[in-house]
This record gives structure tokens, C-alpha cells and sequence, in this order.
């Protein structure tokens, strides 16, 4: 099983507030812009063109309320629009830097890598980078924190500093010209000026502190500059957190002195750093946004114990402590020379499945010490489960009327899908006390399927990581020999199965065909031939087979086959399911697959990337399988 290297969100859109300068107000400048997106432009470029400053902010506001459809980008890109806007980034007017930086930003957040690439050949970098350097000179902000700031206005000073930077992030976290310009043009002496938040406010630090999380990830030059300045960011996750705000932006220093590689396994500042996850992930947020929602709706004035803008800041702490732990339990690695190497190698089926098990079992504590007692101390792992919780339905229904009520939702659905994501990684690396023992492990596996089958989840990010997060557990508890996994009955893995062949996503089909191979496997293996056969455990041997043998003829995807295939091997490896075979029409089956397959290989080949060891190893080992299954399981032939 393999564990899961989560990438880090990006930078929220921009969201023009306040009166523009010509008395209109931004939710004009959205309502105002034109149905017709390509009409729209041509009225923005208009605007653009102006020698009126407001008349350019006002255009700029309404291109950043057109960026927020997402089906808009890819016309405001071809339409050379970010060539357009991105000279305003040195316009003369404050408020039309400020604008622009808000404009491409949201371009930049709201599209795919290919938005981003043509942002970047669209030449935003050059004047992005002039802008942001005219802070390196001192200078001091109208307001640290603009909610101080009268009538709810903002310091467009540092308000563009602040959209430039999530600008300069979103560009850095998926495109490797922006980050050999961030590392040539010396950006990362700007950000790291601006981390202190007694000097700056903390919405401008964070801004800079999360800029760096991202761009100091596998950044050598980076970490030359940042190195230096660690022992003074220690400080940053050692004081007492007075705010939400403090704890969000404390995880993101501890990430970043992660990324330079300063907190190493078995020191002090290591210790901090578990610590600061700890005191993180110890709220319970969904009862403080149930506690928002009921509190809102009571309208007696009571307000509740936490603004949801705190809220909005811890919960987004929590997402980020939860990817700093899962990645303790997710060691870098580089797999490129194993895949290679599988090219011409075929591995018998039965010892591959032996040897892959042992590997897991080894792998489970190669964890450094440090780490394992550290999770085990801080109860990491329990307080990692209880994220995957989410308000009732009605609740939910409640808080979609709120203000913040929406906001609050999309933050705790990332944070559940983090936390599946995290409890991914860690099952593997940590023995079952510290897992709660696998009564526990087997309710979760049950409620997992219930988030990702039973509610009609129309969340494809929680589903796939619900199914990978069951795939996890169900591995432990196989390895752990589970006696409760035994005793399934068909009817319980009906969703299963059905979800198997229908779900759109590939990576969730594959999560289950593989899941429901090592329940099989686990049953062979737990029962004798007698029990075997007898009718609760072969009837769903039999629905296992024939779920798992309609993948492998008629997935899409030619690597769920491979998985399928893979399963059905090491689940028919065992000479007691010989008999079984034969009544299930195994072998009959797999022959008629298997020109099937090949022929898909010869038509896919070049696209497989990743799943190429699987593919290959599959169609070679399928070939053994049948030769040797065959003449066995033919001896059950009636006569």
C-alpha cells in the first residue's frame, strides 16, 4: 500500500470589498459584468485602457469577480488578459496595484497548472517581482491589522504587499519557472523582512509565512537564506498562542522549519514542534461551528465562544498540522528506479503477495522513535480520528443561511478529507494499541464506509479519501489477522461492490478492488477447507470473485484491471480455493480476460506512467497463474 504525499492548498481568492472610487461597490462590479465572458472583456480591456485610475480599478474589480467561474479562465487567459492586467502591478495608483493583484490572483487560484502556465508566458513574473521588491526598502503600515482600520477600511499599502504574495504562492506551488524566478530575483529575503507580526499584522506576515511554506519545500536556495534566521523563528512556535490567528500562523513556521530541515528527529525544537500539533488539533472545531450556528439562530445575543473568523483560522491550522503529521508517516522517496526496474521482471504471484506483507509488516515501525513516541504521548493519532467528524444534516442545512455558515463548511470538509488522508499514512506506521486496538480499527473502517458510501456524498475529494483511508485500515487489520473482518457477510459489501464498477473516480475503484481482494485473502487464510466451504464464508468468497473479475474484464482504465487481477491472484494463490475456482469459472474467466488485456497494454503502454510495475508484473504473473491453476482447479470438473 502505498502512502499519500499530500500537496498543499493554495491561497484563497480575492474578494474586491469596500466602495470603488467612482461610489460603486464591488458587488456592482460582479453583478454589472456581462453574461457573455468574451463580450465582458472587451469591455474590461476598455476600462483597462482608461487615464482614469478609477475607471482601471473598476475594470479590474469586475475581470476578479469574472475570475471566480472557474469556466471563465481559460477564455480570460486565451484572451491574453494577464498580459493586459499585469503591467498595472506598477501602475501609479495604489489602488489599481492593489486591484490587479487581486485580479490575478484569483485567475491564478481558481485555474489548473495550464492557467498558470500561460499566466507565466503571459510575462506576470517580471512586474510581479519589481512590485514586491519595492518592499525591501523599510516602511511602515497604516494599520497592522485592518480590522482596526475605520468604516472597515483597508491600508492598500499593505493590502498589495498581501495580494502579491498569495499571487507569488499560487504561481511558485505549480510552476517551476516562477520558482527559478522567486529563487533568481532574491524574493525570499522580502518575505522573510515581513514574518514578525508585533511589526506587520498578522494577515500580512501569514501572507509572507505561507508564501514560504510553499516555495522553501525542496528548495536548497531558499533554505541557504532562511537557515540563518531559524533560531529566531523558533520563537514563533515556543510562545503561548494568544489567538487562532497565532496558532495558524505558529503550525506554518513549524512547517517551514521543517522544510530547511532545522527541527530534525531528536532534538528540542522536534519536541516543539509535536507539542504545537497537539495544542492545535486539541479543539474540537465542528462543536465550536455547531455552537456559531445555533447561537446565530437563537439571535438572543449571546455570541459564541469563538468568532467564525477565528474559526475560519484554526481550522485552517488544523488542516496544515494535519499534513505536517502525515508526512512524519510518509517519508520521502524516489520510486522512479523501481518502477524501471520492473520492466522485464515477472513475479510469481503467491511469493510477491508473501513478500509484500512482509515488507508492510517491516515498514510499520521503521518510523524514528522520536516520531513514534511522540504520536503515542500526544495521542496524535486519536485526535486525528475525531477530524474526519462532521455536523448532522440539519446543521448543515442551518448553517448554509449564516454569513460565515457556507465558508465554515467547504474548511471542515478539507479538514475531513485531511485527516483521511493523514489517517491513511499513519495506520501503517504504528502498532495497534497505539492504533486503539482493532475493535477500533474495524468501527472505523465501518463508519468510513458509511461517509463515503451511505450518505450520498456528492463530495469526490471525501469519497476517494474515504476509500483510500478503508483500502488502509482494511490492510492493518488483515495483517492483523482481524477475526471480525471474517465473520462479513455478502449483504455487507453490496455498496462496496456496487460503488466498485460505478464510482467516476479510478483511484476509488481501485482502492476497493483491492480492499475487497485482502478480505478475501484474510478468509482463506483464517479458515480451514471445511470452513471454507461452508455456505456464509464461500457465498462471499463467490460475490467477491465475480465483483473482482467484472473489473478486471471491464474497467476503463487498464491499471484497475491490473489491480483487480492482481487481488484475484494472490486471493486464488492458496491450493484450498482450487475447488472454489472451479465453481466460480476462474480460469475459464481469466483466459478470456487475458487477450483482453493484452491488448489494452499494447494501446496504453505509453500512458501508464506510475502504474506501469503493476500493469507489467500482472500480465506476466496472469499467464503463470492460469497454467498453474488450471490443471488444478479442473480436477473439481463434475462428470
Amino acid at each position: 500500500m502505498g502512502k499519500v504525499k499530500q500537496r498543499r492548498q493554495r491561497g484563497a481568492r480575492y474578494n474586491p470589498t469596500g466602495m470603488l472610487n467612482n461610489g460603486a461597490s464591488a458587488d456592482e462590479a460582479e453583478r454589472d459584468s456581462p453574461a457573455n465572458p468574451t463580450a465582458g472583456l472587451r469591455v474590461i480591456s476598455e476600462k483597462l485602457s482608461s487615464v482614469i485610475a478609477e475607471e482601471r480599478v473598476n475594470g479590474l474589480n469586475t475581470l476578479a469577480a469574472l475570475a471566480l467561474d472557474e469556466e471563465s479562465l481559460s477564455i480570460i487567459v486565451n484572451d491574453m488578459m494577464v498580459e493586459k492586467v499585469a503591467p498595472l502591478l506598477k501602475d501609479s495608483s495604489t489602488e489599481v496595484r492593489l486591484a490587479a493583484a487581486g485580479a490575478l490572483r484569483n485567475i491564478s487560484a481558481g485555474g489548473t497548472d495550464e492557467v498558470v502556465e500561460a499566466m507565466v508566458q503571459q510575462d506576470v513574473l517580471s512586474p510581479l517581482s519589481k512590485l514586491l521588491q519595492e518592499y525591501r526598502d523599510p516602511w511602515t503600515p497604516a494599520q497592522k491589522d485592518h480590522d482596526t482600520l475605520p468604516e472597515g477600511r483597508k491600508d492598500p499599502q499593505t493590502e498589495v504587499f498581501i495580494q502579491a504574495t498569495h499571487l507569488l504562492w499560487n504561481l511558485c506551488e505549480c510552476n517551476e519557472e516562477a520558482m527559478k524566478s522567486f529563487n533568481h530575483d532574491g524574493l525570499v529575503h522580502i518575505l522573510l523582512l515581513h514574518l514578525d507580526p508585533t511589526a506587520w499584522g498578522h494577515n500580512l506576515a501569514l501572507a509572507a509565512a505561507e508564501c514560504l511554506l510553499c516555495v522553501s519545500e525542496n528548495n536548497p536556495s531558499a533554505a541557504s537564506v532562511l537557515l540563518p534566521a531559524a533560531d529566531s523563528l523558533v520563537s514563533y512556535i515556543s510562545r503561548p498562542a494568544d489567538s487562532a490567528v497565532d496558532l495558524r500562523f505558529a503550525v506554518t513556521i513549524a512547517g517551514l522549519l521543517l522544510n530547511i530541515s532545522y527541527c530534525t528527529t531528536g532534538g528540542d525544537n522536534f519536541q516543539l514542534v509535536l507539542r504545537l500539533l497537539s495544542t492545535v488539533l486539541d479543539t474540537n472545531t465542528v462543536d465550536l461551528v455547531v455552537e456559531y450556528c445555533r447561537s446565530a439562530k437563537a439571535n438572543n445575543g449571546i455570541k459564541p465562544s469563538m468568532t467564525p473568523q477565528d474559526q475560519e483560522h484554526l481550522i485552517t491550522a488544523q488542516q496544515l498540522a494535519l499534513e505536517i503529521l502525515s508526512n512524519f508517516c510518509c517519508p520521502d522517496a524516489d520510486d522512479d528506479d523501481s518502477w524501471d526496474e520492473c520492466e522485464s521482471e515477472s513475479v510469481d504471484g503467491a511469493e510477491n503477495g508473501m513478500e509484500d506483507d512482509a515488507m508492510d509488516l517491516e515498514d510499520r515501525f521503521s518510523l524514528p522513535p522520536e516520531v513514534l513516541e511522540g504520536i503515542k504521548h500526544f495521542q496524535l493519532f486519536k485526535k486525528t480520528l475525531k477530524k474526519a467528524n462532521y455536523p448532522e444534516e440539519d446543521i448543515c442545512q442551518e448553517l448554509q443561511t449564516l454569513k460565515y455558515g457556507p465558508s465554515l463548511l467547504n474548511k471542515l470538509s478539507a479538514l475531513r478529507v485531511r485527516a483521511l488522508l493523514s489517517l491513511q499514512n499513519m495506520v501503517g506506521s504504528l502498532d495497534q494499541s497505539e492504533l486503539g486496538g482493532s475493535e477500533l480499527m474495524y468501527s472505523t473502517w465501518v463508519n468510513l464506509g458509511i461517509i463515503a458510501f451511505k450518505t450520498n456524498c456528492g463530495d469526490n475529494q471525501l469519497v476517494e479519501a474515504a476509500a483510500g483511508a478503508m483500502r488502509a485500515v482494511m490492510d492493518r487489520l488483515s495483517q492483523d489477522k482481524c477475526e471480525k473482518l471474517a465473520g462479513i457477510m455478502q449483504e455487507d459489501l453490496q455498496l462496496i461492490f456496487e460503488a466498485g464498477v460505478s464510482c467516476p473516480m479510478a483511484s476509488v475503484r481501485a482502492n476497493l478492488a483491492r480492499m475487497v481482494g485482502m478480505l478475501g485473502c484474510l478468509m482463506v487464510t483464517q479458515n480451514n477447507e471445511t470452513a471454507l466451504y461452508s455456505d456464509a464464508t464461500q457465498s462471499v468468497l463467490a460475490a467477491a470473485t465475480e465483483y473482482l473479475l467484472r473489473v478486471a474484464g471491464h474497467d476503463k482504465e487498464l491499471w484497475v484491471s491490473a489491480e483487480a487481477l492482481d487481488v484475484i491472484i494472490d486471493l486464488y494463490s492458496d491450493d484450498k480455493t482450487d475447488k472454489l475456482a472451479q465453481q466460480v469459472h476462474l480460469v475459464d474467466t481469466l483466459k478470456e480476460i487475458q487477450p483482453q488485456f493484452k491488448s489494452k497494454h499494447q494501446q496504453q503502454k505509453k500512458k501508464l506512467g506510475d502504474h506501469r510495475a503493476l500493469v507489467l508484473t500482472v500480465r506476466d504473473n496472469l499467464v503463470a497463474f492460469i497454467k498453474y491453476k488450471g490443471p488444478r482447479a479442473a480436477r473439481f470438473k463434475s462428470t
